[in-house]
């Protein structure tokens, strides 16, 4: 990774978002602790941020809830900085509109972006919420999406072949649900195109892994305090290969009428942990499966950071409370190899590295060092 393409969040400004009245905060590189009782604020900060990166919420189910109660507006900017001295802003604002809708606006540099596209990326970061046990303990489709947002925000191609996997799909399943049923030849075209998109999708997901692997291994062992092994196994639900894809599909023709949906493809792939060659979601203790989801995120951070050729920011919500007092120094002891982590907590470390920024947060402000 090149040292002149680091990046670190240099301000964060928020107006009437969440409970934020009116936020300006200038942060440090290393790791920053906000620190505060349940409920005052410390996650909506780290929601901000990835609203930045990502243009979603990893908590909302309705934007609305963004916008403070009882306001028509609301603004989060940042001002993100790269060892060169070149700065790059990001604002997302929300307007309440006419018809009880919200409108929403993404600028960067003062310039609106029109697409998704153009803002995945734009500043590489990894989330960790509690709720990511779910990549361990949950369903493939959880275990795909990580693999799948990971993979669009470094590449553009995988996220248009994506899209268009996406839309085929859709399309394809709408057909198999008509009666009379559809014919072989009357499904072709349909197939020809989940194959094609497939040929990029599973050969980058093979990619990417085998790029984690590395990185989650080390990260495993090093919060474990152990040498068990942590391995990742990608698991395709169909061949790569166009012909092999087509095959399969015409292989479970008649199953595919009866169920009304297509039973083959990247949409029902999977990303099996093993530990020791077990399977962790089986046989994995809860702080095994802990100490594994975060891995993943931080090997995440790794990856991304890499592929980007610039660090990734690393977003901890609430991943101390669970862990043993070990688990949590060796945690902080890995984190002081990132260039910035915001991280929330709701009592400081007995035990800290030097180089940390301490922000308490108390109902919507922020209380300085």
């Amino acid at each position: 990774m090149r040292e002149s393409r680091k990046v670190v969040l240099e301000r964060l400004e928020l107006l009437d978002f969440r409970n934020y009245r009116e936020l300006e905060l200038d942060l440090p590189s290393g790791l920053v602790l906000l620190v505060g009782e349940n409920a005052q604020g410390k996650t909506a900060l780290l929601e901000a941020l990835y609203l930045l990166g990502t243009s979603r919420s990893f908590r909302a189910s309705r934007e609305a809830e963004l916008v403070r109660w009882g306001c028509l507006e609301a603004r989060v900017r940042a001002v993100f900085r790269r060892d060169l001295g070149l700065a790059r802003e990001l604002e997302v604002n929300w307007v309440r509109a006419g018809d009880g809708g919200l409108e929403r606006r993404i600028l960067r540099n003062g310039a609106p972006l029109r697409r998704l596209a153009d803002l995945l990326g734009e500043v590489p970061m990894a989330l960790f919420t509690p709720g990511d046990l779910s990549l361990i303990q949950g369903s493939p489709q959880g275990r795909r999406r990580f693999l799948d947002l990971l993979l669009c925000k470094v590449s553009p191609l995988y996220l248009a072949s994506l899209t268009r996997y996406g839309s085929v799909l859709r399309q394809r399943n709408e057909l198999l649900r008509r009666r009379p049923a559809p014919t072989l030849p009357e499904l072709a075209p349909w197939d020809e195109q989940l194959a094609t998109a497939s040929g990029v999708l599973v050969p980058r997901r093979q990619q990417v892994v085998g790029s984690l692997q590395e990185a989650v291994t080390d990260i495993f062992r090093r919060l474990s305090d152990s040498r068990c092994d942590l391995r990742l196994n990608y698991r395709p639900a169909a061949p790569p290969d166009p012909e092999g894809f087509l095959s399969a599909l015409r292989a479970r023709h008649r199953e595919e009428m009866s169920r009304g949906s297509t039973q083959v493809g990247p949409h029902r792939d999977d990303l099996e942990l093993l530990l020791d060659g077990r399977s962790l979601q089986r046989y994995g203790s809860q702080g095994q499966h802990r100490s594994a989801a975060l891995a993943l995120r931080l090997a995440e951070a790794r990856v991304m950071g890499e592929s980007l050729e610039e660090g990734a920011l690393v977003l901890l919500d609430d991943c101390l409370s669970e862990l043993d007092v070990g688990r949590g120094q060796r945690l902080l002891e890995i984190l002081a190899g990132y260039r910035q982590v915001f991280l929330t907590t709701t009592t400081i470390p007995l035990s800290f590295p030097d180089r940390v920024g301490v922000f308490r947060v108390v109902a919507g402000s922020i209380l300085r060092p």
